[in-house]
């Protein structure tokens, strides 16, 4: 199968530290690879992949260089030399609004997945654009908080289980990982931390404006020596913060679509303490692999638990249902379905 995969420029494919979307397509691209399909890799020239790379830009450009203008000319142009090579059999689109836009200018079927929620129900984008494409959720609730795009399926972003070790032994911190902000609920984690007297790691990017007001008044101020912030670091210093922890504390205060970090933890043995909010419930089996709650109390109540959790039991539950393989066979389904929907039946893998 000859397939094309697009993201957007901003990170490298994968990322040196935060990008999760980028992350989960460097995983698929290089098991599609390795399963012998032939895959196209449209992404900033810095990015590294056993797939053939079509760069536009030479560089990624940061959050911060993030625009328009520079985000529709790279996925215009992925188009255009798929357009000019022929022989695709689909393009799957990761670059959200910018790929949804050029997916009716192709007789190619267009898999779009929503790693955010780019079209929202009740806006003109999401009249206009719900049939442009076929969309994957990456949770139920996704899905169905956007009920009435062309769906063609619901897939789990999976890891690559060989880079997390399983911890039985934990060092008693509790552990964030996520953008500094409140939707994330960085400020209800170190309310945690503060009232059960636990130490606490906080590591994540701060994004100019908001979330640097945000940090200034809600973090910093309780920075100390139980209570550290660390910015975006990478997988060799990340891991290990995983493998050790109490508990990963995930008080999100929106409907978050997955949240990788929660697969990441559990695959290291580290149970999750989450509220119950977009997709917590289907990513956590509350008290098997942490604890899903609903108020504050029972957040705390639920952490001063975490050690009844089996690590081993959180690591199986990765490995069946949030694993690389299971994520690529879901999409390889998909594909499949799409592409004898609009072509004779596809050539032999």
């Amino acid at each position: 199968m000859k397939i094309a995969q697009i993201v957007p420029v901003c990170v490298p494919v994968p990322p040196r530290t935060y990008g999760g979307t980028e992350r989960v397509v460097s995983l698929l691209t290089e098991t599609l690879v390795r399963r012998g399909h032939e895959v196209t890799l449209f992404a900033a020239g810095d990015s590294k992949t056993t797939a053939r790379l079509h760069a536009f830009y030479p560089q990624s450009c940061g959050f911060e260089g993030d625009d328009v203008v520079l985000q529709l000319a790279h996925v215009s142009e992925a188009f255009q030399q798929i357009h000019n090579e022929g022989g695709y059999d689909i393009i799957h689109n990761h670059a959200g609004i910018w790929g949804i836009t050029l997916a009716r200018h192709t007789d190619l079927p267009v898999v779009t997945t929503l790693h955010n929620d780019y079209l929202l129900p009740g806006t003109p984008e999401f009249r206009f654009f719900k049939d442009a494409c076929h969309y994957v959720a990456i949770s139920d609730n996704q899905r169905q908080r956007l009920e009435g795009l062309n769906f063609a399926g619901r897939v789990y972003n999976g890891i690559d289980l060989s880079r997390f070790a399983l911890e039985n032994e934990k060092d008693g911190y509790l552990l964030f990982v996520g953008n500094i902000c409140a939707e994330k609920g960085a400020d209800t984690a170190v309310q945690v931390a503060r009232d059960l007297g636990q130490r606490l790691h906080l590591v994540g990017k701060i994004d100019p404006g908001a979330q640097e007001r945000f940090f200034e008044e809600k973090i910093r101020p309780y920075l100390n020596g139980k209570i550290r912030y660390f910015p975006p670091i990478g997988h060799d210093k990340k891991e290990p913060l995983y493998r050790k922890a109490r508990c990963l504390v995930f008080p999100l205060d929106w409907e978050e679509p997955f949240g990788l970090v929660m697969i990441e933890a559990m695959a290291c043995g580290t149970p999750v303490v989450a509220y119950g909010r977009g997709a917590v419930p289907e990513v956590v089996r509350s008290g098997e692999t942490g604890y899903v709650v609903r108020s504050y109390k029972a957040f705390l109540d639920a952490v001063k638990q975490a050690d009844r959790i089996d690590p081993a039991a959180c690591r199986r539950h990765v490995e069946a249902h949030f694993s690389a393989e299971v994520m690529t066979d879901a999409y390889l389904k998909i594909y499949r379905n799409l592409m004898r929907r609009t072509f004779a039946p596809p050539r032999a893998a």
